[in-house]
């Protein structure tokens, strides 16, 4: 008897180890998809793209909120970004083109010629890195927590998915980062004929100034007080995942979706927001010139 359920346990434990060694093996190979993936992408000197940021969901829920649309050539990436005001009934425009890690001009809606960045750099790319493809790239590079492959729902053959979830704890310091980087865009002393941008952020849009003039207010009297911010961000609940569709022709992705929960306290309500950012990919290697400034 002794016997038999030793040798029973020893056939758990056998089983055990084979699927820990059969579930490592699937992880490297999702692994090593998404870098694949990822590579190939980074390696193409142009492409275009477009999409829109969503609220789906909770006390913010109004529908499209960022449309936007670009495209890379070379080192070059312009984009042009419009930003809902409903509160305003209005809808701002603005132009990027950045050469390089360096250079970023900008047009915003009055502006017949291209402006330089300089003093408004962080709010600038900060607008940019939110839509640019590759960045959101970058960001799974240095969030990501794990990796999965997803269902794909789509009839083409030759698109597969997977899944990219970040790390909570990394997008709270992002979010962090990114309200620092407005407070300190604000508070700068410009000339008033020197170019002004409030940048957007991608999560916990009621603690952004980029939202219009309801959540300017907000945004303004919560970033007035840094402790309280930190606390606030410390409580928060956030998760957010990237799913890569790409063809697996050529390792090129045809689309990203980003996907944002958050819930936080704020002005004695539970704040819960559900944003989505999708954005498409086109055209590879075929893109006109992008502007010279």
């Amino acid at each position: 008897m002794r016997k038999g359920w030793k040798l029973c346990l020893l056939a758990i434990a056998v089983a055990a180890i084979g699927g820990c060694n059969q579930m490592g093996v699937q992880q490297q190979d999702e692994r090593t998809t998404y870098e694949a993936v990822r590579d190939q992408f980074a390696a193409e000197p142009g492409y275009e793209f477009y999409g829109r940021t969503k609220l789906l969901s909770g006390n913010s829920a109004n529908g499209n909120v960022v449309n936007f649309s670009g495209r890379k050539d070379g080192e070059a990436v312009y984009m042009n970004v419009k930003l809902s005001e409903p509160e305003l009934n209005r809808v701002r425009t603005i132009s990027l083109l950045a050469q390089g890690s360096e250079k970023i001009f900008a047009k915003q809606e009055q502006d017949t010629a291209w402006r330089s960045g300089q003093g408004q750099e962080a709010a600038l790319r900060q607008e940019l890195n939110n839509w640019d493809p590759a960045y959101a790239f970058t960001q799974m590079d240095e969030m990501r927590q794990s990796i999965s492959r997803v269902h794909n729902e789509r009839t083409d053959d030759d698109v597969e998915a997977i899944q990219v979830v970040l790390d909570s704890a990394k997008l709270k310091q992002w979010l962090a980062t990114q309200l620092a980087e407005q407070q300190g865009t604000q508070i700068q002393s410009m000339s008033a004929n020197a170019l002004r941008h409030r940048p957007s952020v991608k999560l916990a849009w009621a603690l952004s100034t980029g939202g219009g003039a309801a959540t300017e207010r907000a945004g303004m009297s919560i970033q007035s007080a840094n402790a309280n911010l930190g606390e606030l961000i410390d409580r928060m609940e956030v998760e957010a995942a990237y799913t890569i569709y790409y063809r697996k022709s050529t390792r090129l992705p045809t689309s990203i979706t980003m996907s944002i929960r958050s819930s936080y306290d704020y002005n004695n309500q539970r704040i819960q927001e559900h944003s989505q950012v999708e954005t498409y990919l086109q055209n590879y290697g075929r893109v006109k010139p992008v502007p010279n400034p």
